[in-house]
């Protein structure tokens, strides 16, 4: 009677053990933690240096016409009435009805000039929004192009668009400069 009081105990005690020091399951990371490599919605692969164009915007902002570029940790840096604002992708197209994305023909330029656009975030995040302002100066003062012309033109010795560098009020299509830029998706 021993005997089986004894296995008994210890098969309850092995079954206890064996619960509590059970491996637990891991949860896989969901999307929301993890940066995608690809634009919603799409196959097109987030490249930084990336420029992302678009017409009105639908939430915050009512530009004639918007550009934001891609930095090297995947996140969308662009100028805004209250600073260079920093979107994760996902928001960035929330905030946008339609975008036309550009990238730069030489991956290495990209990168460069996301050296220059991190200079800028870092030193300049409440930049004032000035539209009048010549783009080759005043660091202080920014808006969408200003921020892009410069980023490609300081860090990756790039001029989009053959513009001086004291040209006031750019446009950014002007920027969709086909000597060192492909259109890699329309109309996203």
């Amino acid at each position: 009677m021993k005997k089986r009081l004894y296995s008994i105990f210890l098969a309850v005690f092995a079954g206890v053990a064996a619960y509590a020091v059970k491996p637990r399951k891991v949860q896989a990371p969901t999307n929301e933690n993890m940066i995608s490599l690809t634009y919603p919605g799409t196959n097109v692969i987030i490249t930084p240096g990336d420029l992302l164009f678009t017409p009105i915007g639908k939430s915050e902002s009512k530009y004639a016409g918007h550009v934001g570029i891609v930095n090297s940790r995947r996140e969308v840096i662009h100028s805004i009435p209250s600073g260079l604002m920093k979107d994760p992708i996902s928001r960035y197209f929330n905030k946008f009805r339609s975008i036309t994305i550009f990238s730069a023909k030489e991956p290495q330029s990209g990168m460069k000039a996301c050296a220059y656009l991190d200079y800028l975030h870092t030193n300049y995040p409440k930049a004032a929004y000035k539209v009048f302002t010549p783009l080759g100066y005043s660091d202080h003062e920014q808006y969408c192009t200003k921020i892009v012309w410069q980023s490609y033109y300081f860090g990756a010795g790039i001029n989009l668009g053959r513009l001086s560098e004291h040209s006031l009020a750019i446009h950014p299509i002007l920027l969709k400069d086909k000597r060192h830029l492909n259109c890699v998706a329309k109309n996203l």
